[in-house]
């Protein structure tokens, strides 16, 4: 696994236990285990999330039409947020090494139903804000593999 899927899972967990517990630190087993720069990756995302939570739920209540964001299940509006995160404020990963990660974690942790709604908020955030840039997935292929090899 690469190290900003790494991270990204990280996140993922992390965002999820405080958003049900309200819990913050990063005392959860085997954090310490994490490589050094997974972890720096999850605090830049968690950071980013936090600090942008409103204009985030805003592109997903908009990108997700008939489906109110407090309904979602508190996995599926994590991922999703980590995804926008990324597709608004990190220009520099690719929008299908975005879409893809988001996915694969749908996936992992909730359900293969949540991979394509996933896929498809953030399809359609991707098309909004990054119009220019082609979500295919070759292009996300050929990023994953980078950072897989990171």
């Amino acid at each position: 696994m690469g190290v900003r899927r790494q991270g990204r899972e990280l996140a993922l967990k992390l965002l999820y236990r405080e958003e049900v517990t309200g819990l913050t630190d990063l005392a959860i087993p085997e954090i310490e285990e994490e490589h050094e720069e997974a972890l720096a990756f999850a605090g830049l995302l968690m950071e980013g999330v936090r600090e942008r939570l409103e204009a985030i739920d805003g592109a997903i209540s908009e990108a997700s039409e008939h489906w109110d964001i407090s309904r979602m299940g508190a996995v599926d509006r994590t991922v999703l947020r980590i995804g926008a995160y990324e597709l608004l404020f990190a220009p520099q990963i690719p929008v299908g090494v975005v879409i893809n990660e988001a996915v694969d974690c749908a996936r992992k942790y909730s359900s293969d139903e949540c991979g394509r709604f996933v896929n498809g908020v953030l399809d359609h955030i991707a098309k909004l804000v990054r119009a220019s840039e082609p979500a295919q997935a070759d292009a996300a292929e050929d990023e994953t593999e980078e950072e897989t090899a990171s």
